[in-house]
């Protein structure tokens, strides 16, 4: 018996595995409570995070060192959501410093094999995580979750443009596969899957998505960006993808608008991290995201630790409700989002109604304002071709704006880029213009379009 009892009925089906085995009946099984869990209402939610939370503190508590100390006079069997609240949130930097003393000394038997990695931490400060074979399993559902909201035709050609540190996959050829491969080659007859890392330049991408004519495409926002700016550029038509979807990056609002005009196409996003796993899916019917309650609570709170109304941003908290190998509770992940208010589509999932992204994407006005800031470029593109840009805030009132291009501009069109910048950021900045011949992502393959280097209070 699941830990809720559901109050409606279910719309999306359920695929059966391909083959019988251990596997698979577990993921179905899994697949069939998350399909039914969907619609549960806010309290039912709420009760079966509770149960969750208790089972997962009462055990951190005899085998995490670390949690042991920090939660000694904890009564667990009085605990409520409200008092969980109150109770320390877990920083990176601390994650760091306790690394080893947080991690559980010993993993129920039923939760599988640990496995062990490093994140790459995008600020440049990684740290260590163990999962489970449990973690896995929830990250495959969760996975087929997403397909099955999104309604993707599997028979058909996919094509993955993501960046992989040791050069793998690098144009012209890239990687080719006979399946979509794992979690939904187990569920269904899949077509084809190629990968392109996307260290390739742009034109060469492009080369490539031609020859292949995918109906989807995986790759990160800053990376669709470009392939869509050069085709325009060129004058050359993108495949008629039946959808787009992203990762590793924020997605802005401009950025939907640009598919759905330029490639008359979809734009899917989701909310991951490699800490913690799958937190939140956009809606199959609007842009806004629906918490994955089943396995992660979400918490949004402002500087002082107090919860945020909604639309309000604020800190986002993530407390994995299933990794019992290295138990993440209050982690400050260091994004910044947003709640909404409840969906439409008639799922109880709370709804993220924005993810503003890390700390460091924060302008900082003289004012003693911030904000995430907007840029203009597509104002800018009217001036001249960008093939790639990046905003550092290096001071307070001082930015500079790092382009790559074609051919320098000139003192006038400098004058016009610069105007456009201020107006977008509200403040009349000294701007710097720097040329480069490439930016470069971070450790972690992400692309920053916007970094403050101004120390954060």
């Amino acid at each position: 018996m699941s830990e809720y009892q559901s109050t409606k009925s279910t719309i999306d089906a359920v695929p059966k595995p391909l083959v019988e085995n251990s596997n698979g009946a577990a993921l179905y099984g899994l697949l069939q409570q998350l399909n039914t869990s969907q619609f549960w209402t806010a309290e039912q939610l709420a009760k079966g995070q509770l149960q969750q939370l208790k089972n997962l503190l009462s055990y951190v508590i005899l085998h995490s060192p670390y949690y042991k100390n920090q939660f000694s006079d904890l009564d667990v069997n009085s605990l409520d959501l409200a008092l969980f609240t109150k109770l320390p949130v877990l920083s990176r930097s601390s994650l760091q410093a306790n690394n080893d003393s947080i991690d559980c000394t010993v993993v129920p038997a039923a939760h599988g094999k640990v496995t062990e990695s490093m994140t790459s931490g995008s600020t440049g400060a990684p740290v260590e995580l163990r999962a489970t074979g449990l973690t896995a399993t929830i990250w495959n559902a969760i996975n087929m979750r997403e397909h099955i909201w999104h309604k993707r035709d599997a028979t058909q050609t996919s094509a993955s443009i993501r960046w992989s540190a040791n050069q793998t996959g690098m144009a012209p050829e890239g990687t080719h596969f006979n399946d979509w491969g794992s979690p939904i080659n187990q569920f269904y007859q899949t077509g084809r899957s190629h990968y392109l890392n996307s260290g390739s330049d742009i034109s060469a991408q492009i080369k490539w998505l031609q020859q292949l004519q995918p109906s989807y495409l995986m790759t990160h926002p800053s990376n669709l960006r470009a392939l869509i700016d050069e085709s325009l550029r060129r004058d050359i038509e993108l495949p008629p993808f039946k959808e787009v979807r992203c990762v590793g990056e924020n997605v802005t609002a401009q950025l939907r608008q640009t598919v759905r005009s330029q490639l008359n196409s979809s734009l899917v996003d989701f909310y991951s991290s490699e800490e913690t796993g799958y937190v939140a899916l956009q809606c199959p019917l609007l842009d806004h995201y629906h918490v994955q309650s089943e396995s992660v609570i979400v918490e949004i709170v402002r500087d002082d630790g107090s919860a945020c109304n909604l639309h309000e941003p604020g800190r986002i908290l993530i407390t994995s409700l299933r990794n019992y190998a290295t138990p993440l509770i209050r982690y400050e992940i260091g994004d910044y989002g947003e709640f909404g208010e409840p969906c439409d589509c008639g799922r109880g999932l709370p709804v993220l109604s924005r993810i503003n992204g890390r700390v460091r994407n924060m302008l900082h006005l003289p004012s003693g304002n911030k904000s995430w800031p907007n840029f203009g470029f597509r104002k800018m593109m009217e001036i001249t071709p960008l093939r790639q840009f990046q905003v550092v805030q290096h001071e307070l009132e001082k930015i500079e704006l790092k382009l790559v291009v074609d051919e320098k501009l000139s003192p006038q069109q400098e004058a016009q880029v610069k105007k456009i910048l201020c107006d977008n950021l509200g403040y009349p900045f000294t701007v710097n213009i720097s040329y480069h011949s490439f930016l470069a992502r971070s450790s972690g393959g992400k692309f920053e379009d916007f970094i403050s280097l101004i120390e954060h209070g």
